[in-house]
């Protein structure tokens, strides 16, 4: 554990800003070094300050550039600013390494610019005024795309670092409003059982004790066992059986009720998806006794798609036509966009004094 922890570290260290940095630095270093092979007409140490001062006078470009100007005026979409700026600091940097190498070549004639130098080009030896302009302005081109490339690198971290405090943000907010929708399922879920134990209390029914033990298994299920993300079809099948014998207790007759769980095999999925459309079914598909219900309830999963379907005899239509569903199926819906954005259909629809409800959820 330790071994795999440090090695974790290690490869974050690798993978941290500073890190490339240092790496890419250390490249361009080489770079210049390595131009050794062709022979130093002075001694060695001129030359290693040399490259010292030209590589600091780039990074140092490079970081204003980068840390400065960037994120003042680019990241804040000051781009007239930015432009501006870094249009004016370019000239700046180009001509001081311009002007610099044409004194070295003054002073030591016999160094070559690429020993000394990770940005290059040729140098004029005379020191006209025109000679200057034009040396300054080839080292200016090649600055301005030294400054474009740095830039996209530094944009592009930007974007990446947002993107991630986004999706964190994104993850943060999906996780809260889960964990409050989840928090709404629950008593919504216990108000309805109440309702259940007060009429059986009332008749002082003996399945009064048996109703409260289920509840209170339910209860401790919803309390202690359903907060995480995902849980076993298994589990569920139980506590959704559970659920079902628990409305059951209530009905004197169970004819014309069918409910059927099923999956082709072992899945993981988030907890209690089905409890809305069993909610809806036994408080607006058995409001009134009646010789008709009829329930037809399927929760399968084939092939990685989970199906749920209900149908049920209902009687009721608000002035608008539409079901009495409530904050459960409300609830559903807005999971499942959480969950499975673009992943999912869920429809309802009255037919024939049938309410019936289709999901459909690609795991």
């Amino acid at each position: 554990m330790q071994i795999n922890t440090k090695l974790k570290d290690i490869s974050t260290l690798l993978a941290s800003r500073l890190v490339r940095n240092i790496i890419f630095w250390v490249y361009a270093i080489y770079q210049v070094l390595r131009q050794k092979s062709i022979g130093y007409s002075y001694s060695s140490g001129i030359y290693y300050l040399l490259i010292f001062i030209t590589i600091s006078w780039l990074a140092t470009f490079s970081y204003i550039n980068n840390l400065i100007l960037l994120p003042k005026y680019l990241f804040k979409n000051k781009k007239n600013s930015y432009a501006i700026c870094i249009i004016c600091l370019t000239i700046f940097f180009a001509s001081i390494h311009a002007v610099f190498l044409k004194t070295i070549l003054l002073y030591y004639p016999q160094i070559k610019i690429f020993q000394i130098s990770y940005i290059t080009s040729p140098l004029s030896s005379k020191w006209s005024a025109l000679e200057i302009l034009k040396d300054i302005l080839q080292f200016t081109i090649i600055y301005s795309f030294w400054a474009l490339i740095f830039t996209m690198a530094g944009y592009m971290s930007h974007y990446n670092k947002q993107e991630k405090i986004i999706k964190e943000a994104e993850k943060k907010q999906i996780e809260t409003e889960l964990n409050f929708l989840k928090s709404q399922i629950n008593p919504h879920f216990l108000f309805n059982n109440l309702n259940n134990i007060y009429a059986l209390a009332v008749k002082n029914s003996e399945k009064t004790p048996e109703i409260i033990l289920k509840l209170a298994s339910l209860l401790r299920y919803l309390l202690y066992e359903s907060n995480v993300k995902v849980i076993s079809f298994e589990k569920e099948k139980e506590i959704m059986q559970a659920y079902i014998d628990l409305e059951l207790l209530r009905l004197n007759s169970v004819e014309n009720l069918n409910f059927s769980i099923f999956a082709d095999k072992a899945y993981n999925l988030p907890p209690l998806l089905w409890l809305p459309i069993l909610e809806n079914i036994f408080k607006h598909g058995m409001r009134f006794i009646s010789n008709q219900y009829y329930v037809d309830y399927r929760f399968t999963i084939c092939d990685n798609i989970i199906s749920i379907y209900s149908k049920n005899y209902f009687k009721e239509l608000n002035s608008n036509n539409k079901a009495i569903g409530g904050i459960g199926l409300t609830n559903l819906n807005k999971r499942l966009e959480l969950l499975y954005p673009d992943n999912y259909t869920a429809n309802k629809n009255i037919k024939d004094n049938y309410y019936i409800v289709e999901v459909k959820i690609q795991l």
